[in-house]
């Protein structure tokens, strides 16, 4: 009898212990399966972050675009062919390999060399993210490289498998884990992955001209004047347009005018006010500038230490330092020109001068 309950209590104490042993077995497995999940959470975490400033970078690249000639606002860069590498200078037979590790802009004004650090992609070093951009941004130019903007032209169509076959249509720009080409225009993408939409594209480059239009007025005299004029049937609400008005200067004298009359004043000149037109440009003896203070949206050949232009006032067109002219136009910023009509500008004397889209 005693034995008996020997062997009843000594079979209940290893039951006991096998039900401790698997309670903590389960707890251990219940923790690990926490902490599994919640490291993939912070991977996911990671990688949004990670994303969300390749998407920052891409879009600031694009913002600074169509400063100079060669090149149109909203253009991204082209992918490279190797991970880590520079962006191809085209790729209109392939738009699509691995995110570059850089793609910087340089501007140089005013003597000063302007990088785009902002808009460094580095985080490209570390996951060899693979990078899709749409045709419509890769247009040809002059030149044949990579770097003109043409909507009518198609936008990807991006399907993610690991997602039942979801389908993102009017893509301009994709990043993701890989890319895999299956038509034109057409790609499988595996997560994580970022998209850029085509309309997302375009409203974030409205806002970055909006900003150059901004900057531009800064700094100059109420309208109207040359390049602002005033809407028929008000009176403080006016119209962008683009005047081309331009000095040549050599060393010894700049010839101004525009395509409608302009005020022209000089420092240095014996004239020190003149008024131009088409026809009868002004002559100065020395640096020239507009009376309205519009500030010079291009120098050619490009503001640097070793050319002709040599700008000291963002107001002004220097005379040259040697025997290339030296040609400033005083207008709009180059990637604004064309979309001129899409603006009007509001003046009041209180809030000073307003930019505002005028909705299609």
């Amino acid at each position: 009898m005693n034995m008996q309950a020997s062997h009843q209590g000594y079979a209940f104490l290893v039951v006991l212990v096998l039900v401790i042993l698997g309670g903590f077995a389960t707890s251990k497995i219940a923790e690990s399966g926490a902490l599994q999940h919640a490291l993939q959470l912070e991977q996911q975490t990671r990688q949004s972050q990670i994303l969300d400033h390749i998407r920052s970078g891409l879009l600031g690249f694009a913002s600074t675009q169509g400063i100079h000639s060669q090149s149109h606002l909203g253009h991204l860069p082209c992918p490279a062919t190797l991970p880590e590498g520079p962006p191809q200078t085209t790729c209109l037979a392939k738009p699509w390999a691995y995110l570059p590790i850089h793609s910087k802009t340089a501007i140089n004004y005013l003597n000063r060399g302007i990088s785009a650090r902002n808009h460094e992609l580095a985080h490209a070093a570390s996951h060899h993210w693979h990078y899709a951009v749409s045709a419509q941004l890769l247009q040809p130019n002059a030149l044949g490289w990579s770097r003109w903007v043409d909507y009518s032209k198609p936008a990807m169509r991006i399907r993610i498998p690991a997602q039942q076959n979801r389908i993102e249509e009017n893509i301009a720009a994709v990043v993701a884990k890989s890319i895999q080409s299956t038509g034109e225009h057409h790609y499988d993408v595996t997560p994580p992955y970022m998209l850029i939409r085509v309309n997302e594209l375009q409203a974030h480059m409205v806002q970055a001209q909006i900003h150059l239009l901004r900057d531009t007025l800064r700094n100059t005299n109420n309208p109207p004047h040359e390049n602002l004029i005033q809407a028929p049937g008000t009176t403080n609400t006016f119209t962008p347009v683009n005047s081309n008005c331009a000095c040549r200067c050599t060393k010894t004298k700049c010839t101004c005018n525009c395509d409608e009359p302009g005020q022209w004043s000089s420092t240095s000149s014996e004239q020190p006010v003149c008024f131009s037109t088409p026809e009868s440009p002004c002559i100065f003896a020395g640096p020239a500038t507009l009376q309205s203070q519009w500030p010079v949206s291009r120098f050619e050949p490009v503001a640097a230490s070793n050319k002709s232009c040599r700008p000291s006032k963002r107001q002004e067109c220097p005379l040259s330092t040697n025997s290339t002219a030296c040609t400033c136009d005083f207008s709009w910023p180059d990637n604004t020109k064309a979309d001129l009509a899409n603006f009007q500008i509001t003046y009041s004397p209180i809030s000073g001068m307003v930019v505002n889209q005028v909705k299609p």
